[in-house]
């Protein structure tokens, strides 16, 4: 059995593998070929390939089939078949690693399958397993130390393995190492990776390698070798027709030109390297692009240009970019507003100092990003802006905590001297802090002096200062007697409007049950049942009226009534009429507010008085028992859903609610308009009213 599905797995493999994206109609086809499945082996191949397809295009997707395929290799019958256990397990951790909040998730997966690898001895799928765990850790963690180990474990393999993703642990071992600032160790790496890629790797893959070489050149300071396999990059990425890394390569030949002094022909790579960056929809790129040419342009001494290029910079820094990129784009913002300082407000010192500031905290926030990053690099960089603008803000203090800071940066890199803004902050701060010292001890001693002739003028002020609150207690005990006497009349006033108004409520509630009893008494005498009907509902009517009334005055608040109380009285009321009701079981539900003033609570009970009314006259014909719902929601912002369900037979399916003649339905609609509302109606088990109103307050809004 498991070697005819293994044969189908092949099948599969074969038909999926001629492009890097199936088409729906293919995933389609994979899932009926999972619904007819006769062994769980095949079911779990089809959610493994299903998961490794959708893992960047959706990694809700790629996380259910992931899940899925992991819990059936789990499952009795497959316990005898490890390897489908820890397949499902590398796949499910490459689907986590893609998604927003659970890429730990995704590395612990695909590590819980190594020990089973490494016993089964398939270097393949070992060297293919560190190489995503260290991918995650470098490329979405910006763990580096961590993506290192993981890559070199891949690249350990190399003795007996020469495949893409040992060669890959070179290259993205590689790129961590100069992440971290790490350049003679990152070359080997990138070296390694050449040779190996040029033996068996596509053109593409030569051209990423010797793009990254070109980078530890450009750190190194050898501009001409780094331009020269920048250009090389170039070629290689124009021939595989890779217009993301062709956009890449131009922009670092700027950035060497840049360096150079070659600036206007840096503005040409530069805007050439923008487009692209534009076309492909490179958002992180394109902004390193606005933040190098405002660079150049201070240089050239436009500043105008150079602050709008930065500010767009800012601006269009995607929300993904990692804490290295951020710290880089406030870096250079904070190096340009202390250029703009030094250079166009030299002789408006209050528009230097606030640039100065402002470029302060640019470089705040370049230091706490640079921080968190564990890039060493850009820790330098951060460090040594904020040392040059506290200096010129002459906030010597914070000048020296942050050279002692690059100092400790300078040092993990590799630099055991002593820097020389450490050096020379250090010495002026000591200076300073002497100085601050001996100004001090002067200033003590002539506070001492001015205490003694200030301490007979405090007996003085302490014995006026007495009398006067003394005073001041005496006002306010009278405004205080004032103003209780004042809240006292309120008090009473309310209390008398508060007795008028529930009165009020208490007289209309009477008059209308004075109309329900003559319509009653004049119902007596039809004998036409349409027409007695008729005088029935209008006596429902008046009744769901009075109802309201009678609940405010009851109420200790007169302003509103508690709907799902009054929905549920209705209820009983109505019951009561309808010799159909004694089965039917009722349910009020509130969900959030439910309390109306009357503006809407008088309309919205005369809705419910029809919906309830027509559930007892024909939702039940027929049935001994049956369930009557409603169901009143805050929906926010001043909206309210009333909901009327019941488990009768519903309207006929060619019944159309908006063309409904009865009067009650079209009471419902119009009452429902008043609201600032509409209803829909539907057939689910029964019939289905959903009226959405709005409340009093948001209707005078509107």
């Amino acid at each position: 059995m498991i070697k005819t599905t293994r044969a189908l797995i092949t099948l599969f493999c074969i038909c999926f593998s001629f492009e890097n994206s199936f088409a729906q109609s293919k995933v389609d086809s994979l899932l009926r070929a999972r619904s007819i499945a006769t062994h769980d082996s095949l079911r779990i191949e089809i959610d493994i390939t299903l998961a490794n397809h959708f893992r960047t295009s959706n990694s809700d997707s790629a996380v259910f089939y992931g899940e899925r395929a992991l819990d059936l290799s789990r499952s009795d019958a497959m316990r005898a078949y490890p390897e489908y256990e820890n397949r499902s397990l590398t796949y499910l951790g490459l689907a986590y690693g893609y998604t927003s909040d659970q890429k730990r998730k995704g590395i612990e997966s695909i590590k819980q399958s190594l020990p089973y690898f490494i016993e089964q001895k398939n270097l393949i799928q070992l060297a293919y397993n560190y190489f995503c765990i260290g991918y995650f850790f470098s490329s979405h963690l910006s763990q580096y130390d961590s993506a290192v180990i993981y890559f070199s474990k891949a690249t350990e393999l190399s003795d007996t393995l020469n495949t893409v993703y040992v060669s890959g642990s070179y290259n993205n071992g590689g790129l961590a190492l100069y992440r971290k600032g790490e350049y003679d160790k990152a070359m080997e790496y990138y070296t390694e990776a050449l040779e190996r890629r040029k033996e068996n790797g596509s053109v593409y893959d030569v051209a990423c390698t010797i793009l990254n070489i070109g980078m530890v050149y450009d750190k190194l300071g050898q501009l001409e070798d780094a331009k020269s396999y920048y250009n090389e990059a170039l070629n290689g990425f124009v021939e595989a027709r890779h217009m993301p890394n062709e956009a890449v390569s131009y922009k670092n030949i700027a950035d060497v030109l840049t360096s150079q002094d070659s600036l206007n022909k840096a503005l040409v790579y530069y805007d050439k390297a923008s487009k692209l960056f534009k076309k492909v929809n490179s958002i992180y790129l394109l902004s390193g692009c606005f933040l190098n040419m405002g660079n150049i342009y201070v240089k050239l001494g436009e500043y105008q240009k150079a602050e709008d290029f930065l500010l767009i910079a800012e601006s269009s820094m995607p929300e993904g970019a990692t804490d290295r990129f951020k710290s880089q784009i406030y870096i250079n913002l904070s190096k340009v507003k202390k250029v703009i300082a030094d250079s166009v407000y030299t002789k408006v010192n209050s528009r230097r100092v606030q640039t100065l500031k402002e470029g302060a905290v640019f470089g705040e926030r370049a230091w706490a990003y640079a921080n968190s990053s564990n890039s060493l690099e850009v820790k330098v960089m951060a460090a040594k802006s904020l040392v040059d603008i506290y200096e010129s803000l002459n906030d010597l203090e914070k000048a020296f905590k942050y050279a002692k800071l690059l100092n400790e940066a300078n040092i993990e890199t590799g630099q055991k001297t002593q820097s020389d803004a450490m050096a020379r902050m250090a010495t002026e701060f000591e200076t300073e802090r002497v100085e601050n010292e001996n100004a001090l001890l002067q200033e003590n001693q002539k506070t001492q002096a001015a205490q003694l002739k200030q301490q007979n003028y405090l007996i003085y002020g302490s014995v006026m200062g007495l009398i006067l609150v003394l005073i001041i207690a005496l006002v306010i005990y009278r405004s205080r007697l004032n103003l209780r006497q004042a809240n006292q009349t309120i008090e009473k006033s309310l209390s008398e409007k508060e007795i008028l108004l529930k009165e009020i409520h208490h007289r209309v509630k009477n008059n209308l049950q004075v109309v329900s009893s003559l319509l009653d008494l004049q119902s007596r005498g039809i004998e036409d049942e349409e027409a007695l009907s008729t005088f029935m509902e209008g006596q429902n009517r008046v009744k769901a009226m009075a109802l309201i009334h009678q609940k405010l005055y009851q109420n200790e608040n007169l302003a509103t009534i508690d709907f799902a109380e009054y929905a549920e009285n209705l209820m009983k009321e109505l019951a009561t009429i309808y010799p159909s009701a004694k089965g039917v079981k009722t349910n009020i539900q509130a969900d959030g507010n439910s309390a109306f003033d009357i503006d809407t609570a008088v309309p919205l009970g005369l809705i419910l008085n029809e919906l309830i009314s027509n559930a007892y006259k024909y939702a039940f014909d027929g049935k001994s028992a049956g369930a009557l719902n409603v169901s009143v929601e805050a929906l926010g912002d001043g909206q309210h859903q009333l909901t009327v369900s019941d488990s009768g037979v519903g309207l006929p399916s060619e019944f159309d609610f908006q063309k409904a003649k009865s009067l009650g339905l079209r009471l419902v609609r119009r009452l429902a308009k008043q609201l600032y509302g509409s209803v829909t109606y539907s057939h689910e088990e029964g019939a289905k009213f959903i009226i959405t109103f709005t409340d009093t307050l948001q209707r005078k809004a509107i």
